[in-house]
């Protein structure tokens, strides 16, 4: 399997693409493939990662171009995987000499400045996120606020939310509107307006 890799220097956008051919293994994911090429071909190549478990959502990209997180998307995999995103030029437009049917494209997310790679700088997501305040903070001598079940299955999905950033990379709106918070911080908020507790 040969994957076709974005590449940049620091601070810049994408420059150019290059092609690496690995040795594809049973259970790999798009994560080990990159290690591969890191350790065996490439040691320059970068990418961010951290518990290789899809908890804590370092290592989103875009593979094929759909935002995914890397540690979770198998290679073997990737071909047949279809989120049917609505385009935007980030999605949309790809390099020249990409073939689908033999090559795995990775770029980094959309609408975040690229640091290097496949790394890109978060400070606008998490901004978002913090511009919004979106915590309780408790009193000394409160009470404990109890919540049953029930009122906590309403709000699972948006307390699950892992902040990698694929919602907020796939975003068209977030693509053109800068001032936009963007679906994470949309979720989180929506999170504590239904929170029983709060």
């Amino acid at each position: 399997m040969k994957l076709r890799i974005a590449r940049s220097r620091e601070g810049e956008k994408v420059t150019h693409y290059d092609l690496y051919k690995i040795e594809q293994q049973k259970g790999m994911t798009i994560l080990d493939a990159l290690f591969q090429i890191q350790d065996k071909m490439d040691p320059s190549l970068s990418f961010r990662y951290s518990c290789r478990g899809a908890v804590c959502g370092s290592c989103s990209m875009l593979i094929n171009k759909e935002p995914r997180l890397a540690c979770r998307t198998q290679v073997s995999e990737v071909q047949g995987l279809d989120m049917r995103l609505k385009d935007f030029p980030a999605l949309s437009e790809t390099p020249s000499g990409w073939n689908r049917e033999e090559e795995i494209l990775i770029e980094p997310l959309p609408n975040m400045p690229i640091e290097k790679d496949l790394v890109v700088n978060m400070t606008r997501f998490y901004r978002a996120l913090e511009t919004m305040k979106l915590w309780v903070d408790s009193e000394e001598g409160e009470e404990i606020r109890l919540q049953s079940p029930a009122d906590r299955k309403r709000i699972d999905r948006y307390v699950n939310c892992i902040l990698c950033a694929i919602c907020y990379g796939s975003c068209p709106v977030n693509a053109e509107q800068v001032e936009y918070v963007g679906p994470a911080a949309l979720a989180k908020a929506w999170r504590f307006a239904e929170d029983s507790r709060v």
